[in-house]
């Protein structure tokens, strides 16, 4: 991989790991497109990146957490039923890794993009029974295409939380995740051998991408949502053509 591939690599993850549109799903695109595959020690780069762009950015929060034990609850019990439904996704996970469901997915997420501007908040703050539910959603995107912030926080407004603490529970929840799947991904597979350069940029480019994405969701209103539910549609429909019959990429 070149430093100007990594580059852009760096800024599609930054962006999509936080913006409702999958990140999985767009770094499987243009690594199609660029005729690239990110190796192990790549894409741990950019997930410690992602991680450090969440972590700047809800430090106030954090500290917060950190300090009120009791306010963990919510984080563990979401994280435990994410952890449930990866494992219980486990068999057709193979085949969602390779891409195979990514138009359906796009489909899903602006799904649930769409449905969420048509509830209104009216609830004080997130119960157990949310966290839940969020947790099991998180879980769910695992698979590409179906984005992780999108259905986490669709998920959130579905159930009648405000937009902010929404956004705030799911980019929290972002914090475990990452590192445990980084840190499966060392046990399982090994570091890959990408060259210093790239991972650098990579990084960079990730973390500032990554960084304004956060601060770009919290001032989107549901109209914007409807926009990136659009787009998803639009990139859909052209996955479906793309993969039954030109098959370009």
């Amino acid at each position: 991989m070149s430093v100007w591939q990594a580059i852009i690599v760096g800024i599609i993850q930054g962006l999509t790991e936080f913006l409702p549109i999958s990140s999985s799903g767009h770094i499987l695109i243009a690594e199609r497109l660029l005729g690239v595959q990110s190796d192990l020690s790549f894409t741990l780069m950019l997930h410690v990146a992602t991680l450090l762009a969440v972590c700047i950015v809800m430090r106030k929060e954090l500290i917060l957490l950190i300090r009120t034990p009791r306010r963990w609850g919510h984080v563990i019990v979401a994280s435990l039923f994410s952890l449930g439904v990866i494992f219980a996704l486990n068999p057709i996970l193979d085949i969602a890794l390779d891409g195979a469901m990514l138009p359906f997915a796009f489909l899903l997420t602006a799904a649930l993009l769409l449905a969420s501007g048509f509830r209104k908040p009216v609830k004080a703050d997130i119960s157990y029974f949310d966290a839940a539910i969020i947790g099991a959603m998180q879980g769910l995107a695992v698979i590409p295409g179906l984005s992780r912030s999108g259905s986490t926080i669709s998920t959130s407004l579905l159930l009648g939380n405000e937009r902010e603490k929404s956004v705030s529970f799911s980019f929290l929840l972002s914090i475990p995740i990452i590192i445990g799947s980084a840190l499966l991904d060392i046990i399982t597979t090994g570091l890959g051998s990408t060259p210093l350069l790239p991972l650098i940029f990579g990084f960079i480019a990730a973390l500032i991408s990554g960084y304004f994405a956060i601060k770009i969701m919290f001032k989107l209103t549901s109209a914007a949502y409807d926009g990136f539910a659009i787009y998803l549609i639009a990139l859909s429909i052209l996955m479906f053509i793309n993969d039954y019959a030109l098959h370009l990429f």
